[in-house]
């Protein structure tokens, strides 16, 4: 049975009004036909809500700074379901483009959903905008890394919809969430138990999507621990579920998985393959920027596992290709990378190369000067007496904090 994200299912499922129904009042038939109605008429508001405000988050973000969009709480137009709606959709567009302004719009939905008087809306309807809310909250911390006040948000989240068992799907949601948060900080146990309650629920609800994505995070989880062998069983099993859902996205980032799970258990062959499925399958989706990241991963396992020829390639592939897209900070990386091994493997001409390569074009691109720097006096020591693996990561991991440092400054 599919169920939709919003009291429109409680009016059409007369299954799940009745265990809603069945949680907060005593059985009584005309108290029960009074609910159903209601819901009915509830669903009915909230379809005209979203008739009537389309596109109205969009303006209200594009004609207010940014830096003001804390007061747009106040404005009556958007203390509604379907403004919540379309913050949520906001977050979900920006995330992985504009995470801060993400969570700008994560912030201003969670303090409206909040406010919101307990007389506007049924208190289920109001516990789901909540729960949405802070839901969009928790994932947009997680994604800037900071843990600990997403999972703040996720339990606020979950607290929200808890009191009701129609909304157990949006709690699943929640958790979802909440697992990928004890994942990054190696919270393992727990997450491998929430994604598999997290699947059982979203099977029960037919939400093929998530059971897939919940299904790819316990693989990962499982990958992280070092479990290689459990982590491809159960990658291929979500594999399968990705193609009968035609989840194009999902089957290039479990072959992706796959690879990496292959290439520790010393398949190379199995691991070739799959890393091309995924780049092959990031390629037909457009997502320029997912292929070179691929390029990069395999190349650098491979390399890890002994495969320095084919993991060469990958890494050669990979900063030809963020070249091509404009990604010269990562194609730059990338270079540093090779560069580790041609020193480790006496090429010292070819990385003297590279090196130079990289200085020319991070000053055509005017980026730090001391990342330049730092590649100059790497360049400089091949040229000498020649550099070691060690200097050449060493330039490398300041880049890279250089970088991190850039992304998560305010």
């Amino acid at each position: 049975m599919t169920h939709s994200d919003d009291v429109t299912h409680l009016a059409e499922c007369s299954a799940c009004r009745q265990r809603y129904a069945a949680n907060v009042v005593p059985f009584d038939p005309a108290a029960r036909r009074n609910r159903e109605h209601e819901f009915t008429s509830v669903a009915a508001r909230l379809e005209r809500e979203r008739d009537e405000s389309s596109d109205m988050v969009a303006r209200y973000l594009r004609d207010t700074p940014t830096d003001e969009w804390s007061r747009l709480a106040e404005m009556p137009d958007l203390r509604n379901n379907a403004a919540l709606e379309q913050m949520s959709e906001e977050v979900r567009r920006r995330l992985h483009r504009k995470p801060r302004e993400a969570l700008a719009i994560a912030n201003l939905s969670a303090s409206i959903a909040e406010s919101l008087a307990p007389s506007q809306y049924p208190s289920v309807v109001l516990a789901q905008l909540r729960g949405t809310a802070w839901k969009d909250r928790a994932s947009t911390l997680r994604y800037l890394a900071r843990y600990d006040e997403a999972l703040e948000a996720a339990d606020r989240g979950e607290e929200a919809v808890a009191p009701f068992a129609a909304l157990e799907h949006d709690r699943a949601v929640i958790r979802l969430v909440k697992g990928l948060i004890f994942s990054h900080t190696e919270r393992f146990d727990e997450a491998l138990s929430i994604f598999e309650n997290c699947r059982q629920v979203f099977r029960e609800h037919d939400d093929q999507r998530r059971y897939v994505q919940a299904g790819i995070a316990q693989g990962i989880v499982l990958y992280d621990t070092a479990r290689y062998a459990d982590a491809l069983h159960l990658f291929r099993d979500v594999l399968h579920d990705a193609i009968a859902a035609d989840d194009l996205e999902s089957q290039a980032r479990i072959h992706n998985n796959l690879g990496y799970c292959a290439t520790h258990l010393s398949d190379f062959v199995q691991a070739n393959i799959h890393f091309s499925e995924a780049i092959a399958k990031f390629t037909d989706l457009g997502y320029s920027t997912e292929v070179p990241r691929t390029q990069r991963g395999a190349g650098l396992v491979l390399i890890g596992r002994g495969q320095i020829s084919k993991g060469l390639k990958y890494l050669y592939d990979a900063r030809r290709d963020f070249t091509a897209v404009g990604m010269t900070e990562e194609a730059g990386l990338c270079a540093l990378r090779i560069a580790e091994v041609l020193v480790e493997r006496g090429d010292d001409s070819e990385a003297r190369a590279l090196t130079q390569a990289v200085i020319e074009e991070f000053t055509s691109f005017g980026f730090d000067d001391r990342a330049i720097a730092a590649i100059v006096r790497l360049r400089d020591s091949i040229d000498v007496d020649g550099a070691t693996v060690e200097s050449v990561r060493t330039v490398h991991d300041f880049i890279e904090g250089l970088r991190i440092a850039d992304q998560n400054s305010y």
